[in-house]
């Protein structure tokens, strides 16, 4: 794949990252942006790219694989933060942000690398990254905390009625079907998720931050999230003999950096925010290296 095919990636990084220094935009503006995307973009980006992918019985164990993968990755951080006897607190942000992929930093470079296809299965790997949020991230996050009883339902329910969520059910839906959708709907929907991908860049750009990482748990954090995912994914496709782009997309996928809702439940949860914000920080600069190369060479690889 042409190098030059990725430097709009960096480009559209470093615009928001010179927003920020310039005093243009400032962290909380970055928020903003990813709530955009979010509740408007993302979900007409994933109807476009679903609703005309190719399903068979591969797709259904992308979300799967996410599920197990976050899962192994926190029950790793949960071991390394008893031997080393972290407090609670900053205990619970290593095991939340080794348990958390950021999908949101992928699908620029997924879409780059395989096009609306690779992209399809970006999203349907953010299935079960999603899902493990709402369930056993939320829990771990208010018991370290000493937040009071998880509810876990009442996440799961908000989850399943997320605009993403939603989107990415019913684009299944009708591609089970079979149903042709009038033009019309491609033409407003292509468009509006075609903003998602620089927004996205853009966004991490603004809130990327350096500070606090004097401290080594953020390298812990990125170690465990980042490498034990990587050698996940890699078993993970091996077992199950999957090949070429679906390959690459789960290895690169399983070894994403840290996603931003960590930083979100160690707020609500009074975890260390400070650190999970370091650990992400960290994890998005190894993660423009390591992603286009796993990316490039993954499929060769399987």
């Amino acid at each position: 794949m042409p190098v030059l095919s990725l430097l709009p990636i960096f480009v559209y990084f470093a615009v928001g990252v010179l927003l920020r220094r310039v005093g243009i935009a400032e962290r909380d503006h970055g928020g903003f942006v990813f709530r955009l995307i979010f509740y408007v973009t993302l979900p007409a980006l994933a109807f476009e790219a679903i609703v005309d992918m190719q399903l068979d019985t591969r797709s259904g164990l992308l979300p799967l694989a996410a599920f197990v993968i976050n899962s192994v990755c926190a029950l790793a951080a949960l071991v390394f933060v008893r031997w080393r006897q972290v407090p609670g607190p900053r205990a619970g942000s290593v095991v939340l942000g080794a348990g958390i992929a950021n999908m949101s930093f992928m699908f620029p470079y997924v879409l780059a690398v395989f096009g609306e296809q690779g992209l399809a299965n970006a999203l349907l790997f953010d299935l079960g990254n999603a899902i493990f949020v709402a369930t056993v991230a939320y829990v771990a996050a208010l018991r370290f905390g000493d937040a009071g009883t998880p509810r876990m339902l009442a996440s799961l329910g908000r989850t399943l009625r997320s605009p993403i969520f939603i989107a990415v059910a019913a684009a299944i839906a009708v591609n089970l079907a079979g149903i042709r959708l009038p033009e019309v709907v491609g033409d407003v929907m292509g468009p509006l998720g075609r903003v998602t991908l620089p927004l996205i860049l853009i966004g991490l750009g603004i809130v990327f931050s350096t500070d606090a990482l004097k401290d080594s748990l953020p390298y812990a954090t990125v170690t465990l999230k980042m490498g034990l995912g990587f050698l996940l994914g890699v078993v993970f496709v091996t077992i199950l003999g999957l090949e070429g782009e679906v390959a690459a997309v789960v290895i690169a996928s399983a070894a994403a950096p840290i996603g931003f809702s960590s930083v979100t439940l160690a707020g609500v949860a009074s975890l260390d925010a400070e650190q999970a914000g370091a650990a992400l920080s960290l994890s998005v600069l190894a993660g423009l290296v390591t992603t286009p190369l796993l990316l490039t060479f993954g499929a060769g690889w399987f």
